[in-house]
């Protein structure tokens, strides 16, 4: 039977039609651009699951381990702002906490720094920015690395600011976002004694997130896992749990 997963989050709704084995097709549309009857006419006659009628956290950990294809994992939902879940095939999904850091925090600041509107504006600027420039590293203060952290690890976010380019600084604000989070993650996932991380949400599937993603799960030891439909988990999990 083919469902129609809904997920209503801050900045973009989602949705996903499921058909017990295989994801069918998949719609986005940002909230300010959401009419009364774009729902109604998307869903037609299909059963209609949403994250209002389920609880939002299981839907994230459903979904995250099927797109991973994994039986147990922590699941991290990188949106506007951040969750964290522990899913387990057969069990309940545990919440492991969270931060209000994630892509509302690029949009934000990116607005009073850089004077741009969109969280894309900001990742086009970043990929061409040096953030070494803006932040000071662990080995800008000790010529070396310390503990688990190497000499280019982020000792201060925005603590250098030798460079005011736009492109240095967009690069340094999407690295503190995504550092956060992915410290964040690590630290939440040392609970669970899980080696992987499945981070899902529209903000883990740009590049430069994921590489920073990767250098602090790298640290602790842990593999970072970006699912293919990444934005779609909390949807996808809406339908797996009609």
């Amino acid at each position: 039977m083919e469902t129609l997963g809904i997920d209503f989050g801050a900045s973009y709704v989602d949705a996903v039609l499921f058909d017990g084995k295989k994801i069918l097709k998949t719609w986005s549309v940002e909230k300010v651009k959401l009419t009364k009857n774009w729902l109604k006419q998307l869903a037609g006659n299909t059963p209609i699951t949403t994250t209002r009628e389920k609880n939002e956290l299981e839907c994230l950990g459903r979904g995250g381990l099927w797109l991973s294809q994994l039986k147990s994992a922590v699941v991290v939902s990188c949106g506007t702002g951040t969750a964290v879940v522990w899913a387990r095939k057969n069990q309940l999904t545990i919440h492991l906490g969270g931060t209000g850091i994630g892509g509302g925090t690029i949009q934000g600041l990116g607005k009073l720094l850089l004077k741009t509107e969109t969280v894309e504006e900001i990742f086009k600027l970043a990929e061409k920015g040096n953030k070494t420039k803006v932040d000071l590293t662990v080995g800008d203060i000790l010529g070396k690395g310390i503990g688990l952290l190497p000499p280019e690890a982020t000792a201060a976010n925005f603590g250098k600011i030798n460079s005011t380019k736009k492109e240095d600084l967009a690069q340094s604000l999407v690295g503190m976002v995504a550092e956060t989070i992915g410290l964040i993650s690590c630290l939440a996932t040392s609970q669970t004694g899980e080696k992987r991380i499945v981070f899902c949400g529209r903000v883990s599937t740009n590049k430069l997130v994921q590489k920073y993603l990767r250098q602090v799960c790298n640290l602790f030891k842990l593999s970072p896992v970006f699912p293919p439909r990444a934005e779609y988990a909390t949807a996808l999990g809406a339908a797996l749990l009609t």
